[in-house]
């Protein structure tokens, strides 16, 4: 069974006050858990360990954060907090194994320039094994990383302006050398493993004049033998976001084409490059791809639900390999919206996308115990009897989880 899990952050009309978020799904796309964080806080990366946990790497109250779920309920295990590192983020989080233990590679970055620098965190407890603040100045930001051989990974970003970065020694002897690749990008999608000896980035970069290319690079990872190929981009009015590349070595690029859901797919030998649009009602936006083992995709991405609105809904699609629609989308929509909140003495029950007549909802307390059961979510709920502290509303519809929001009680 093909699970599914999502991360990032939810904003307000204005783009503030963003909270961050992560939920799973199953392969048909319906969702199992959400959980959304009540601080300013945005998720940026995640990745499953050994011991099947869900480790997330981000920002909380604008430091650098880390948290460990259980995959299968969604509750928390374990969190990190850098309390040094104010402005920076957790861009990306990898586990590695180094000298036979298993240990949580991460990456931090932000917008002003800065050195590069790496943590190593013990995935069972948390506790900070190594960091290095290595010798180098960036001007641009980490976003994109992969696990290329069990104890390297590849990570990347933009070392500055129209200039994509590649950062391949991670640790341990040679790591202090502060080696990078770097190459014209206006932005990676995606850095992969190519073959057995090999890594890739891909990317899409600016020529000049107006004439825009897909790129396809390897380096084998010895540093040598850099090889690859451009394709150029025919279209007036896109974005190139997201990518991920098949077990049989095809590429599928997600973004945008005039307004539309956009794919592209490279194959392994680079030698040719087509595209694909989707056409939908509303504009929307790919964000990010995987390519799943069965040959199918998960496209992730967000769609403007009201053309005189900024606010946007974000779905999951699954298709083919050839990017034909194999199950039904599910969008996920905003978060619940409880007010007010914290709340003293009743709460109502909102969401804006969906109707909640024939939803039932659970009032979970701190330790997952339900306490109070609603059958009618159109009128105020009352919580005056209960006791203070922090809980959890869930939301089903014929046994189907729709949402999961936490509030307090004063």
């Amino acid at each position: 069974m093909e699970n599914v899990y999502v991360c990032g952050w939810y904003e307000d009309k204005y783009n503030e006050n963003a909270r961050a978020f992560v939920l799973k799904t199953d392969s048909n796309g319906q969702e199992i858990w959400r959980d959304t964080l009540d601080v300013p806080s945005k998720y940026f990366a995640l990745c499953i360990t050994h011991t099947g946990n869900l480790i997330l790497a981000g920002s909380l109250n604008n430091l650098c954060f880390l948290n460990t779920l259980n995959s299968q309920t969604g509750t928390e295990i374990w969190e990190y907090e850098d309390s040094t590192s104010n402005d920076y983020w957790f861009a990306t989080v990898n586990e590695i194994i180094d000298s036979n233990v298993y240990k949580l590679f991460l990456r931090r970055t932000k917008y002003d320039p800065h050195k590069l620098c790496y943590y190593l965190i013990d995935p069972v407890g948390g506790s900070i094994l190594d960091k290095h603040i290595d010798i180098n100045t960036v001007y641009g930001i980490t976003y994109t990383s992969s696990l290329m051989t069990p104890e390297k990974v590849w990570t990347g970003g933009n070392y500055n302006f129209n200039t994509g970065l590649v950062r391949y020694n991670n640790f341990g002897l040679g790591s202090y050398l502060g080696c990078y690749w770097t190459f014209s990008a206006i932005h990676i999608a995606g850095v992969h493993n190519y073959s057995t000896n090999r890594g890739c980035t891909v990317q899409y970069y600016d020529w000049g004049g107006g004439n825009y290319y897909m790129q396809v690079l390897t380096m084998k990872f010895d540093v040598s033998g850099i090889w690859g190929n451009s394709f150029e981009i025919t279209r007036d009015n896109f974005s190139v976001t997201g990518s991920d590349k098949y077990e049989n070595g095809k590429f599928v690029i997600t973004g945008t084409i005039n307004n539309e859901l956009a794919l592209w797919f490279i194959d392994h030998d680079l030698t040719e490059m087509e595209d694909k649009t989707i056409p939908t009602q509303n504009p929307r936006t790919g964000i990010d791809v995987v390519a799943l083992p069965s040959s199918d995709m998960i496209l992730m991405g967000s769609e403007q639900t009201d053309a005189d609105s900024s606010s946007t809904d974000i779905f999951l699609m699954k298709l083919d390999q050839n990017g034909l629609v194999s199950t039904g989308e599910n969008k996920l929509g905003q978060s619940l919206n409880i007010y007010p909140n914290p709340a003293s003495d009743k709460i109502f029950i909102k969401n804006g996308n969906h109707s909640l007549q024939v939803a039932t909802a659970q009032i979970l307390n701190s330790m997952g115990r339900t306490v109070k059961t609603i059958y009618n979510l159109n009128r105020p709920v009352s919580v005056s009897d209960l006791p203070s502290g922090l809980y959890v509303v869930v939301i089903y519809s014929n046994n189907k989880l729709l949402y999961r929001e936490k509030f307090i009680k004063r």
